[in-house]
């Protein structure tokens, strides 16, 4: 960390906002906000995802969408998968991934780090007691802002995740039946002409709802690095980039354990087949999840116990994706931003 007069990196528990902001005013020179720098940041987390969890996605899309009784559970999926499709297919439908996951965590990161500011000025700000007189944005403000990204985040998201979610189902055919896709471009295409220009944001109030739970996410990746910072001066002290890093998976598993339910049901949505849709919308999707696994037979805790299991297909991959993905990605992005403030 520099010196008061310099500028201060980027920390969750200390906003790099505050410091420039109080700086540039007292040198009567106005804001230092940048709105641009976390987008770019968001580029390079949206690839960082790519490269570490677009394998885990694809077998979690899997276990979520295929019949009941499909796979035996992540491992089968994933040794079935490789020895029928080779170990590529943990791939499969990345290629737009690699574009739309950089464009769309620039969206989320760069939208997040903007409401942070805005909520900061407009009575989301708390004393730092670590600074005497300064204020950082308290915990309700980093939720509502991961709220706010989130949402901003899903319009354009979403229909690239459904042409995601179509390429990843595609299981092998035999060589005498072609494959209902040839890529991504033929999802639109079809879709398209199926059910017109609308049809590719179809289910898009699921996606609304499932990242409402980026408030758990970016609440929650503060909470621990607020907890992180308080060891500080302990045995126990650990490095900024660690801290991103442990706080970031940390939260990745807060998030996937409030949004696996409303990802599962978005997910079905998008692999909905395009001529003949099992789904009439959102609600009509929740509620056929809840009775998929219904037995007349057995008793209320039985049912209860199957049903929820239903909306947690894919926990595992989820798990196992989501600390490595996420706090590599954040760590990323914290990085991005605290070197881009030590360049200004």
């Amino acid at each position: 960390m520099t010196g008061r007069k310099g500028k201060m990196p980027e920390e969750l528990s200390d906003p790099d906002v505050i410091d420039d902001i109080e700086d540039t005013v007292q040198a009567g020179k106005g804001l230092a906000h940048s709105p641009f720098i976390g987008f770019a940041a968001g580029l390079c987390s949206g690839w960082t995802k790519l490269v570490v969890g677009h394998p885990f996605d694809t077998i979690k899309t899997r276990l979520q969408c295929s019949p009941p009784g499909t796979y035996l559970g992540a491992w089968e999926c994933v040794t079935r998968t490789i020895s029928k499709e080779g170990p590529r297919a943990l791939y499969k439908g990345a290629s737009i991934p690699a574009v739309s996951w950089g464009i769309t965590d620039s969206i989320l990161m760069g939208s997040l780090h903007n409401y942070r500011d805005i909520l900061l000025r407009h009575g989301f700000a708390e004393r730092d007691l670590a600074k005497g007189e300064g204020q950082r944005l308290s915990l309700l403000g980093h939720s509502v802002a991961g709220l706010f990204a989130g949402w901003t985040n899903a319009a354009i998201a979403h229909p690239t995740e459904m042409i995601k979610c179509k390429l990843q189902m595609q299981l092998v055919q035999p060589e005498n039946m072609p494959k209902q896709f040839t890529g991504p471009i033929d999802v639109v295409r079809q879709t398209v002409a199926q059910q017109g220009a609308t049809g590719m944001w179809k289910g898009l109030g699921a996606s609304f709802i499932y990242r409402s739970c980026f408030a758990a996410m970016f609440g929650g990746f503060e909470i621990f690095n607020r907890l992180f910072k308080s060891l500080d001066g302990t045995r126990w002290e650990m490095s900024t980039e660690l801290a991103n890093f442990l706080a970031g998976g940390m939260a990745s598993n807060m998030y996937w354990f409030t949004a696996l339910p409303l990802d599962n049901v978005k997910n079905r949505i998008m692999v909905d087949p395009i001529k003949a849709p099992r789904y009439k919308g959102v609600i009509d999707a929740y509620s056929q999840v809840w009775r998929e696994t219904y037995n007349p037979t057995k008793g209320f805790g039985w049912n209860f116990a199957a049903r929820t299991r239903n909306f947690y297909r894919g926990f595992v991959p989820v798990v196992l994706r989501a600390f490595p993905t996420n706090a590599a990605a954040l760590a990323v992005w914290e990085g991005v931003m605290r070197w881009s403030n030590a360049k200004a």
